[in-house]
């Protein structure tokens, strides 16, 4: 009994590695089915809290250490880490991770009270541990299983319910496709199969809904500077790298909308107001509108801030709402400051914004800003996107290398486009950087690592999907009818192993 424990266990934690193949740049949707179907086999068998957490941790463990893999990287090689260090971080933050998504299954039990619904309350505890890991400690909304849904027979369900709509949907199959397995409930696992075509058939109907109004076609370009990562932040090249991206983008002002990428500009102590006026004129020349982004320094505050501007035919100016812990500010900075390099990165000292900030301005359009990270919070660009007609997104993705996290950072921003019925522009500073429509749907995208512009058009839209004015709150309340129909305050008893009689 051991050892098969040992194998139970093994097969969890590669399950979870399994579903990282669902995500960017894999895109293999359908290998999340059979990894949550052996999860949800595991945990449909009566046994104690201790044998159902430690089944999600492993499971956890294998999703986080495989699809947060990209840490190591900006841990390692941009935050001067050796590897063993790099090494013991990154396990630590994908425990955290792991934690946070096994806690909830210690109360497992008490929602096997009606064995023909489990499929549904898997589904629902599932879905609550995605929402809870989007919130905790200012929330880290990464590898959600609907996000690898922006293209695939449930994206129309996006508008609906977003991303966690996607995640229900494959969490409930999932669980049916286990009850398969298991004697006396093949025809309740087949029935909810069967219903779950429906909803599949609903989402192909749903996708083809036209919940926003385009509007005309707007030119656009998205300048790429591939500035490295060791040169961005050094003082003596800051006149050299303004001048990589004024001259990248010189035969490029003849557009509606010029997009420059996550702190293109950096902090001038000495004011920058010049330099703003200088870029401003050019672009008004050309009645071109401008969205850079740039580092602002407050001096009456004392404070940095991780901004975007609008300049020429543009205006408005937005501070990052969403810092990243470690990345733009360190928690117990007191204590940690000093101590290894990963805790004095450039940009680690930074403000967050005010929570309420008017929307950027550029050719008559509102434009909905998220800046790096942020493009993961799909409530707040929801929030932000429902009086707008485009989303821009601006990020610098330099710090995880060629690892799949630039990849999974811009799925992120096709779910976006899909939620909102939206387009997206995406512009980086090395990759990737591309033209979303509002299905999803990548219609440009500049090689990654290149110093280029990346030229198109876009389409911008009115109008505002459901998930748009309510968010994921209607998932959430389903959740938790779920689970109160499968609620028991004693829960079933793990079944005892077969006694031989005597004799």
């Amino acid at each position: 009994m051991f050892w098969l424990r040992i194998l139970q266990l093994a097969l969890l934690a590669a399950a979870g590695a399994l579903v990282t193949l669902s995500f960017a740049p894999w895109n293999l949707w359908p290998m999340a089915l059979p990894a949550l179907a052996w999860l949800a086999l595991m945990q449909f068998r009566p046994k104690s809290p201790r044998h159902h957490f430690h089944n999600a941790l492993l499971f956890a463990l294998g999703m986080f250490g495989t699809g947060v893999s990209w840490i190591y990287v900006s841990i390692n090689t941009y935050g001067e880490s050796a590897a063993p260090l790099a090494g013991l971080l990154m396990a630590i933050f994908v425990g955290f991770l792991a934690l946070v998504f096994a806690l909830p299954w210690l109360a497992w039990r008490h929602f096997q009270a009606r064995p023909a619904a489990l499929p549904l309350a898997f589904a629902a505890l599932w879905t609550l541990t995605e929402a809870l890991r989007g919130w905790l400690l200012t929330g880290f909304p990464w590898l959600f299983i609907g996000h690898a849904h922006a293209l695939s027979p449930l994206s129309g369900w996006l508008p609906i319910g977003g991303a966690l709509a996607a995640s229900f949907l494959v969490a409930w199959f999932g669980g049916a496709f286990a009850q398969l397995f298991r004697p006396g409930l093949r025809s309740s696992g087949g029935g909810h199969l069967l219903l779950g075509l429906v909803f599949v058939a609903g989402g192909l109907a749903l996708d083809q809904v036209e919940w926003t109004t385009g509007l005309d076609q707007r030119s656009v370009s998205l300048v790429q500077p591939a500035i490295p990562l060791e040169d961005k932040w050094d003082a003596n090249l800051r006149e050299t790298n303004l001048q990589k991206l004024i001259d990248l983008a010189e035969p490029h002002w003849d557009v509606d909308l010029m997009v420059w990428p996550e702190a293109a500009l950096p902090v001038n102590f000495s004011g920058d107001g010049e330099l703003l006026n200088q870029l401003h004129d050019r672009a008004a020349r050309q009645a071109t509108a401008l969205l850079t982004g740039r580092l602002a320094f407050s001096p009456f505050e004392r404070s940095f801030y991780n901004s975007l501007i609008g300049l020429g035919d543009g205006g408005g100016e937005y501070s990052k709402r969403r810092l990243v812990p470690f990345g733009e500010y360190v928690p117990l900075e007191k204590q940690l400051r000093g101590l290894i390099a990963f805790f004095d990165m450039p940009m680690s000292n930074l403000s967050a914004g005010d929570e309420q900030q008017s929307l950027l301005r550029a050719r008559a359009l509102d434009i909905a800003p998220a800046i790096c990270y942020e493009i993961a919070f799909a409530w707040q660009t929801a929030r932000d996107a429902r009086h707008a007609q485009l989303i821009l997104t601006v990020s610098n993705d330099s710090w995880f290398g060629d690892s799949i996290g630039p990849w999974q950072h811009l799925q992120l921003a096709q779910v976006r486009a899909a939620e909102n019925r939206k387009p997206v522009l995406r512009g980086t500073n090395s990759g990737i950087t591309a033209l979303i429509d509002a299905r999803g749907q990548l219609t440009h995208v500049a090689p990654q690592f290149s110093a280029t512009v990346l030229q198109g058009t876009t389409q911008p839209r009115v109008g505002n999907t459901p998930f748009a004015a309510w968010g994921h709150l209607p998932v959430l309340l389903l959740c938790l009818l779920c689970l109160a129909g499968s609620f028991n305050r004693r829960p079933l008893r793990e079944r005892p192993s077969l006694q031989i009689p005597p004799g």
